[in-house]
């Protein structure tokens, strides 16, 4: 027993060379330590391209998202632009529609007010042309029957004369029309008028009868109306100075 190991301690001695077999040494060796490092380092790995996966994914929705932010506030600025030139317009139209509106009234009351002056006119001439028929057909009438100054004799009754309903001259004697032909033939016959016409104008058999008919106008110079004849004189002195002077013969 004591000789086995003395032989075993003289081998393992540092005095003698120990022989050692080179596949031995070119053996590899993979110790269970090394084989748990291997397996967390590929582990780590994977969790970190998991997490830049996550994080380029994270980027991507993130410009995705200020993108489709970016198109609504362009979409929403469009709306409102939109929105507000339709307003704009919208009031555009209705000044133009409130000036277009102001501008046909105006115009309406422009042709109103000229149809107004247009009728006006032809009253003013429709009735200037009446009275220079009235003037023509009584001259006419007036001359007829004989008087010495026919525009006197006119002058004296133009305010009574008037057409009637067949265009010929008459006269408003006492509220009643009376033909001009029919009045001037009784003036003939009057004492007050007699004067006024020809010789053929003398008394006849009715003139006492006659003598009542007055050409339908009062003579302030009889009446001593001096308003009246002051008036006269001043608007119309052609008929003050014949009605002075038929005033003065009825008195002589």
């Amino acid at each position: 027993m004591s000789e086995e190991l003395a032989v075993a301690e003289s081998v393992t001695s540092p005095d003698v060379p120990v022989a050692v077999d080179s596949a031995l040494l070119n053996k590899a060796v993979m110790p269970s330590e090394q084989s748990t490092g291997s397996a967390d380092s590929d582990l780590l790995k994977h969790k970190l391209g998991l997490a830049n996966s996550h994080a380029k994914q994270a980027k991507k929705e993130a410009d995705d998202a200020r993108s489709e932010l970016a198109k609504l506030k362009q979409d929403f600025e469009e709306q409102r632009t939109l929105q507000q030139s339709a307003a704009q317009k919208n009031l555009e139209d209705q000044g133009a529609f409130k000036q277009l509106w102001e501008d046909a009234k105006k115009t309406v009351m422009q042709r109103d007010a000229e149809i107004l002056d247009l009728k006006a006119q032809l009253s003013s001439v429709t009735e200037e042309r009446s009275k220079d028929r009235l003037k023509a057909a009584a001259l006419s009438q007036i001359n007829t029957a004989g008087a010495l100054n026919s525009q006197q004799m006119y002058t004296l009754l133009q305010s009574a004369l008037r057409l009637d309903g067949e265009g010929s001259p008459a006269i408003l004697n006492g509220g009643i029309e009376q033909p001009l032909g029919d009045y001037l033939a009784n003036l003939k016959q009057s004492a007050e008028w007699q004067h006024h016409f020809g010789a053929s104008g003398s008394k006849g058999m009715n003139a006492a009868g006659a003598s009542s008919v007055s050409p339908g106008r009062d003579n302030p110079y009889r009446g001593g109306n001096l308003t009246e004849v002051l008036r006269l004189e001043v608007e119309n002195p052609e008929l003050a100075k014949a009605l002075k002077a038929e005033a003065s013969r009825g008195k002589s």
